[in-house]
């Protein structure tokens, strides 16, 4: 019979492993029935949370305003893999729209000493911010990676849980900018 100490740490790793699955990439209940995520555009959006953080250089970020910036604010960490596989595809996004009226908003709950070690040894280029759990409540964070997309009007337009291919993203984001300039 195995003892109570073998029990215990048998149910510890079990779950470990449930929450570190569901919590960084892992799935997640599909919405109750009835529920649907916000679109682009659709009566279903709603105001992103009014909350300021500050960037790894001290500066101030409220996340209701972006005076017409559509905004990509992707909660993530630095230990979970699919957020890590994202960033490459997030660097290329931002360079691509930056110009256009778009910025993306990394949201990371972790010491500024961790984050400002990451973003430069990847040379992530769009802000990074120092989160906590009040702001993820606040949006709604089930899972890591999670984003939201919130249009030049401060709407949370779209939500993403987990990680996504750029295409998604893409056309989500291509869908609230301006058509580019004419040569």
């Amino acid at each position: 019979m195995p003892s109570t100490c073998h029990r215990r740490l048998t149910s510890l790793l079990i779950t470990g492993a449930v929450l570190w699955y569901a919590g960084c990439g892992g799935s997640v209940a599909p919405p109750a029935p009835g529920e649907t995520p916000p679109r682009a555009g659709s009566a279903e959006t709603k105001p992103a949370p009014d909350v300021t953080l500050v960037d790894l250089d001290g500066a101030e970020w409220r996340l209701a305003e972006g005076a017409g910036q559509v905004r990509l604010v992707d909660f993530w960490a630095t230990w979970c893999a699919p957020c890590r596989e994202e960033i490459p595809m997030f660097k290329e996004l931002y360079e691509t729209y930056k110009d256009r009226g778009f910025t993306l908003l990394a949201v990371s709950d972790e010491s500024p000493e961790v984050l400002r070690e990451f973003v430069a040894r990847h040379q992530i280029p769009y802000p990074n911010l120092i989160g906590n759990e009040e702001v993820s409540e606040r949006f709604g964070v089930l899972a890591l990676p999670m984003a939201f997309l919130v249009d030049g009007e401060g709407r949370i337009v779209k939500t993403f849980v987990g990680p996504k291919p750029r295409r998604v993203f893409e056309s989500a984001i291509e869908a609230l900018l301006a058509p580019p300039a004419a040569p």
